[in-house]
């Protein structure tokens, strides 16, 4: 008899019921005659019946007690309880799509301790949404060559079993524990000789919430922690800039403009001009990005790597 191989797909989610069904389904749908999947779906203190709605669409779910809005200690426990090898990380308002899971073991098997998937635009979105997507997502997206790259974001992120737990894994501490909450594993894993590989036929649909108020609080809230975290770690896209932390805090504003730019290049020439039309929300992200940097960055230097008393909300 074949031994299966049993993969384990970590999910953190906060009052996701009416969406958390979707994402169970769609994962499960990715079995093959080889392969075992278990699904962990971590129930962040939900006040609705999301782990209840994940039990029942084929989850094993685990529940953390507490306020909730700590996406990282949900995905630890995850991992401290998941039996699989790869683990796979995606975000509960991420849908895979067919041979996503197939994609992301073949860059394994090719010898890739770290693969990151791709996060792709969903049809039917509302224009803030997806100016939120545009705005987060244009380095990881389908339309991006497959290659090692520095870093990967969390939605749609699988390591092997013991290279993951042999680090400090994902940052559970306040403010870090909702943005940047990667960097720490990922730069350890790095300096130890491994890799991240980034496989764009790996591919999630990822659910941007809509609203423009939306829009500004996650860009500043991304921003927060970037000069800390990508400054102690170096696992970040232009890492040597965070050298400099002084300097970018300064120029944090005008770099909005330039950053600007450079989202818009990024979509131009994967071939999406839809970013182009929102130009001004795309502005407005960046410069809501440029003074969470400002702000984060400046309670860092003052208080040398301590953190600030605050709390991201999941919404």
């Amino acid at each position: 008899m074949v031994e299966l191989r049993r993969i384990s797909v970590i999910i953190p989610a906060h009052n996701e019921a009416s969406f958390i069904p979707r994402v169970v389904q769609a994962v499960l749908a990715q079995r093959s005659p080889a392969t075992e999947l278990e699904v962990i779906v971590v129930d962040d203190a939900s006040t609705d019946d999301t782990a209840e709605a994940a039990r029942a669409a084929g989850a094993r779910v685990i529940t953390l007690a507490g306020r909730g809005g700590n996406p990282a200690a949900a995905r630890n426990r995850g991992a401290e309880a998941s039996t699989g090898d790869p683990l796979v990380f995606l975000d509960a308002d991420c849908i895979p799509r067919p041979g996503w899971l197939a994609a992301i073991l073949a860059a394994h098997d090719r010898g890739a301790t770290i693969v990151g998937g791709a996060i792709d635009l969903p049809p039917g979105l509302p224009a803030s949404a997806r100016c939120d997507y545009y705005c987060g997502w244009y380095l990881v997206h389908s339309r991006r060559p497959a290659g090692e790259v520095p870093h990967h974001p969390p939605p749609n992120l699988s390591v092997r079993r013991a290279p993951f737990l042999s680090t400090s894994g994902f940052t559970e501490r306040q403010p870090f524990s909702y943005t940047n909450e990667e960097r720490e594993w990922q730069a350890e894993l790095q300096r130890a000789g491994h890799r991240i590989y980034f496989e764009p036929q790996a591919v999630v649909l990822h659910y941007n919430r809509p609203g423009f108020a939306n829009l500004l609080r996650r860009n500043y809230r991304w921003a927060y922690t970037a000069i800390e975290s990508k400054s102690h770690t170096g696992a970040a896209r232009f890492a040597w800039i965070y050298r400099y932390p002084r300097l970018l805090i300064a120029a944090s504003f005008p770099l909005a403009f330039l950053h600007t730019g450079f989202i818009l290049g990024c979509w131009g020439r994967a071939g999406k001009w839809e970013p182009v039309l929102m130009a001004p929300m795309v502005l407005a992200s960046r410069l809501a990005y440029a003074a969470g940097m400002a702000a984060g960055g400046l309670q860092w230097l003052r208080r040398r790597g301590a953190a600030a008393l605050y709390h991201p909300r999941w919404r």
